[in-house]
């Protein structure tokens, strides 16, 4: 399940589930509808996900393409999705933080 929210200059993503071969051009697709250009920030809520694979570490990198220099923070990735994002490196080009006030302040 995806949820998307415009909180000011931020485009919050709610993903819950798995993000993995079977939904990721659809999330990914979604995602990038709503993506203006004028956000700052995207900020990625990984709190109710629970599996990700190759091809959700690919959107990650996708929306860090297309946000275009911009920040991309992902927020609460439970313990196995932050092994993977530590395994990938994805963690060491994306800040990952544990509250969404948190990403606020990147």
């Amino acid at each position: 399940m995806i949820r998307i929210e415009h909180r000011q200059d931020r485009l919050v993503v709610f993903l819950e589930g798995e993000l993995t071969f079977y939904n990721s051009s659809e999330i990914k697709e979604q995602i990038k509808r709503e993506i203006t250009g004028n956000e700052e920030q995207l900020i990625l809520e990984f709190s109710g996900l629970t599996m990700i694979d190759s091809s959700g570490v690919g959107i990650i990198i996708s929306l860090l393409k297309k946000m275009n220099g911009k920040d991309l923070v992902v927020v609460a990735p439970p313990p196995k999705i932050a092994r993977v994002l530590e395994i990938t490196r994805i963690n060491q080009i994306v800040p990952i933080v544990g509250t969404l006030d948190e990403a606020y302040q990147k």
